[in-house]
């Protein structure tokens, strides 16, 4: 299955509040560039155009979303990770 990829918390944020797509994690693309990663697909690229035309959600919802996403891109790594 194909993953929707992005690094824009702001889209991520949209998608995950939008509780149409999965959220699969981050995935590592360098040393200091992170990914959201979603599936479906297709459902993700239809919300990404929704947001870009304006699309509306729940703003308690779009905040909570928000600050988890924002909380795993910040996590401090263990184990050797950089700090």
């Amino acid at each position: 299955m194909e993953k929707y990829t992005t690094k824009n918390l702001f889209i991520a944020t949209y998608l995950l509040a939008s509780g149409k797509v999965s959220f699969e994690g981050l995935e590592k693309l360098d040393f200091k560039t992170k990914l959201f990663v979603f599936t479906p697909f297709e459902k993700a690229k239809e919300l990404e155009r929704e947001y870009f035309s304006g699309g509306a959600l729940p703003i308690k919802t779009v905040f909570a979303e928000y600050n988890t996403l924002k909380d795993l891109l910040f996590e401090r790594e263990t184990n050797g990770g950089r700090n």
